[in-house]
């Protein structure tokens, strides 16, 4: 019975559904309350992060950093074998 009980409630919390950002945007346009907005943006731009960049076949993810900023991109194989002969 516990098992069952884990189970729904499971399902019932996959099932709600959540303010788009552009609804959370509305609601602070609204209420002058910006927070929630922030909150989703930073999760957004984590989210992207975690899964680096992704480039088409026969393209490599390149990043160098720059300050506190890291900075990728997509170079061909023939332009990463020129960056990493200038090093």
């Amino acid at each position: 019975m516990k098992y069952l009980i884990l189970l729904l409630a499971f399902c019932l919390t996959g099932c709600v559904q959540t303010a788009t950002l552009e609804e959370l945007e509305f609601e602070a346009m609204q209420t002058g309350d910006w927070s929630q907005v922030e909150k989703r943006e930073r999760i957004l731009a984590r989210r992207i992060a975690s899964r680096g960049i992704s480039c088409p076949v026969g393209y490599s993810s390149y990043c160098e950093n720059f300050a506190l900023e890291q900075r990728c991109a997509c170079v061909s194989s023939e332009q990463l074998r020129n960056i990493l002969a200038m090093r």
